[in-house]
């Protein structure tokens, strides 16, 4: 029945949206001033200087959709078989139907365009200058309406012609043309249970991204009203809205391509896309840190001291390790994930040890790690010469400390009476630090020089050794972006990316397609059938030189290695022994101490794990060069530890789903940049609004019942549902 409401609801919205929201936008100027097209022909022209197009199939294209969008609501009252396979036929048509459209608006205003770019050039040849190519511009003329616009623009630029403004830019779908591609979609979705196996696949699918994807879309519904209070619709100087209807338009417009400017640069372009999984690298790592430790019942707060140290570390062997990259390159990553691990670990013993609260631990961490990052970086940190001396003090107690500790008999001994032993030791370094702490005569600052820091005032480090840094994209494909800056296109073997990545799929899916590839024997053989077979195909179309433009992004290979930190996750904790156990504890830690479970050891280890993730995005800054260069920076965004909860949370703390979330953070933080200039009254910060509602109602459960995010009632209602359906068929 909640599938039925669902789509319902859908289509009566989208019916109401082909009548009052845009399905198109003709043209997109500077300062988000649109000429919007709403089916069947109706132009309403917010810039007050584009002229119509005649955009062929638009009554057609209403009716259609208002037809299947009446079938897909009528059909609902149906019994299950028939109803399933009407609304698999209808999504599909919808969706056909809806794409043939677009594609039709699209080549319209491509020939428009084409027209307009064509009259430009005849225009310029009519008094042409010394600076002129006149024959190249003919022959620009001539290729025009055969290639894409860009590449007109670009070949007549280079002939000596400079086309300044070009109308019907921007061209894209509106919000209605987009609901019924979702509405379609939902359609098939739920059409798809007209093939009984695909029930179970349907249901764990809906299951799992129940919860997110409604606190995603009611954040969406609460940033609409910020954003339509903040930003006026933008008009052009001589428009006028006329009346409710147009206001409407405008209104509804303005809030869509809001959305679609958060979205549409980071999943439409290759720059955009690459910036935004340069955001999400430490954010699946911080993302892995947080979620590691509520898979054990610990909430890891400390991810920014975390990642802290690691950066510290990494900084330490790039600096002053000497050797050839095939070393110090994994021990620099290595030196990381250690710092990290570290500094979770110690609030982990503490939480072991004698019960002490990990949230507070780790939030006190944070501001020592900060502190210490403050103070390794700063120009010449001055001390008064007490102070230094207890510095020095305390430093010889914790080596003295860990010697001790390694002695059986010593430790043999506080294992009896560990407080009194740490009592008496407080009282005696405290009177320590008061002896050596008193002023003497003679006393007087000292100047105290770090050596890895670069002189004068600027907060960063020397510079990493060429061994220590991982590579950039574009240097990866053999770009130096010091002597080609911007965009450069290069020719990529594509296939030999794809080949590996089926291999590995092939690996993991074969097991279960027959039980003759259980044997590893013959998975690998499977793999690599599938992967030179991939390869193969890929070469007969022509992508083993296929031309890429690579922007100038600081994406580097440290997103590969956050990958491979999501599969260690999931290996760990989804397909050994110890993780099982983890997992227990995080559930059930009574139960699993009674089962066999070291309690404290388990705290202990997943706290350093924990840690070493989030100190695995030294990595990207440090090592991969995604700040300002390869050196370790006060400007280190710690900030990233505390998203990575609301990634973990939204990411339901798998693998998978923070890898997804992270991605999501990603798009959406690189999206605001472009939000900040497209749209004169909207900032950053409804990015930083959007995130923070995700959490919030993920949090809250989405609000939805609690059949549907709870494990034990959820499995209760689809089997109750399984039985209504099979007594609708029979």
């Amino acid at each position: 029945m909640n599938e039925r409401v669902a789509l319902i609801s859908v289509a009566i919205l989208t019916t109401l949206s082909l009548w009052v929201a845009p399905w198109a936008a003709l043209n997109r100027e500077t300062g988000a001033r649109s000429t919007l097209v709403l089916l069947p022909n109706r132009v309403i022209d917010f810039t007050g200087r584009t002229e119509p197009v005649v955009i062929p199939g638009q009554l057609f294209l209403l009716l259609g959709s208002l037809a299947l969008l009446a079938v897909i609501i009528s059909v609902a009252f149906l019994k299950t078989k028939q109803r399933y396979l009407s609304w698999l036929i209808a999504g599909i048509a919808l969706i056909t139907l809806t794409g043939v459209g677009l594609n039709g608006f699209m080549d319209a205003i491509q020939t428009t365009r084409v027209a307009l770019f064509i009259e430009n050039i005849e225009q310029a040849l009519e008094n042409p200058r010394d600076t002129m190519d006149v024959e190249a511009l003919n022959r620009v003329i001539d290729r025009a309406p055969s290639q894409s616009i860009d590449t007109s623009l670009m070949q007549a630029r280079q002939a000596g012609v400079t086309v300044r403004r070009l109308s019907y830019n921007g061209a894209s779908m509106g919000l209605s043309a987009f609901l019924t591609i979702v509405t379609g979609l939902l359609a098939i979705l739920f059409g798809l249970r007209f093939f009984s196996r695909m029930n179970k696949l349907i249901d764990r699918v809906l299951a799992s991204v129940a919860v997110p994807a409604t606190s995603i879309f009611l954040a969406l519904v609460a940033a609409a009203v910020v954003i339509l209070s903040l930003q006026p619709t933008p008009l052009g100087r001589d428009v006028v809205i006329s009346g409710p209807y147009m206001g409407l338009v405008g209104r509804l417009d303005t809030l869509w391509y809001a959305y679609q400017t958060l979205f549409a640069d980071s999943l439409g372009t290759l720059n955009g896309f690459a910036e935004s999984l340069k955001f999400a690298t430490p954010l699946i790592f911080t993302g892995l840190a947080v979620a590691f430790g509520f898979q054990a019942g610990l909430f890891n707060i400390g991810a920014p001291g975390q990642m802290v140290l690691g950066a510290i570390f990494a900084m330490l062997v790039g600096v002053y390790l000497p050797g050839p990259r095939l070393i110090v390159l994994p021990l620099a990553v290595l030196a990381s994930a250690v710092g990290g691990g570290i500094w979770g670990g110690i609030p982990g013993w503490l939480k072991a040890r004698f019960g002490a609260n990990e949230v507070i631990n780790t939030i006190l961490m944070n501001y020592i790690a900060a502190s210490l990052l403050l103070f390794i970086l700063s120009a010449n940190p001055t001390f008064a010469a007490p102070a230094l001396r207890i510095i020095y003090l305390l430093a010889a107690v914790a080596v003295l400390a860990i010697l001790l500790s390694l002695i059986p008999a010593v430790r043999k001994q506080v294992a009896k009476s560990p407080r009194p032993i740490a009592a008496v030791l407080g009282v005696v370094i405290l009177v320590a630090v008061i002896a050596v702490g008193l002023p003497r005569a003679g006393d007087a600052p000292v100047v105290f020089n770090l050596p890895f820091k670069v002189a004068g005032s600027e907060p960063k480090s020397h510079p990493l050794s060429e061994a220590a840094r991982l590579k950039q994209i574009p240097a990866l494909v053999g770009i130096d972006i010091e002597t080609n800056p911007g965009t450069n296109i290069v020719p990529i073997n594509v296939a030999a990316f794809l080949a590996p990545i089926v291999a590995i799929i092939a690996l993991m899916v074969t097991p279960r397609m027959s039980r003759s590839f259980k044997r590893w024997r013959n998975r690998l053989g499977a793999a690599v059938v599938a992967g030179a077979v991939t390869y193969g195909v890929a070469a007969l179309f022509g992508l083993t030189a296929l031309e890429v433009p690579i922007p100038p992004t600081k994406l580097n290979t440290s997103f590969l290695l956050a990958i491979a930190s999501a599969v260690i996750m999931y290996v760990l904790l989804w397909r050994t022994k110890w993780g099982y156990e983890l997992r227990a504890v995080g559930v059930a830690p009574k139960a699993a101490e009674y089962g066999g479970a070291n309690i404290a050891r388990n705290i202990i280890l997943t706290m350093v794990i924990s840690g070493a993730f989030a100190g695995l995005t030294a990595s990207h800054y440090v090592l991969g060069g995604a700040l300002e260069d390869y050196a370790l920076r006060q400007s280190l965004p710690t900030s990233d530890g505390f998203d990575g909860i609301a990634v973990a949370l939204l990411g339901g703390n798998t693998p998978v789903g923070i890898v997804l979330s992270a991605f999501l953070f990603g798009v959406l933080k690189n999206g605001g940049s472009v939000l900040n200039i497209t749209f004169t009254d909207l900032t950053r910060d409804v990015v930083n609004m959007i995130l923070a509602l995700v959490v919030l109602f993920i949090a809250a459960k989405g609000f939805l019942p609690a059949r549907i995010t709870n494990p034990v009632r959820r499995q209760a209602y689809l089997s109750e549902q399984e039985q209504n359906s099979s007594g609708e068929s029979s």
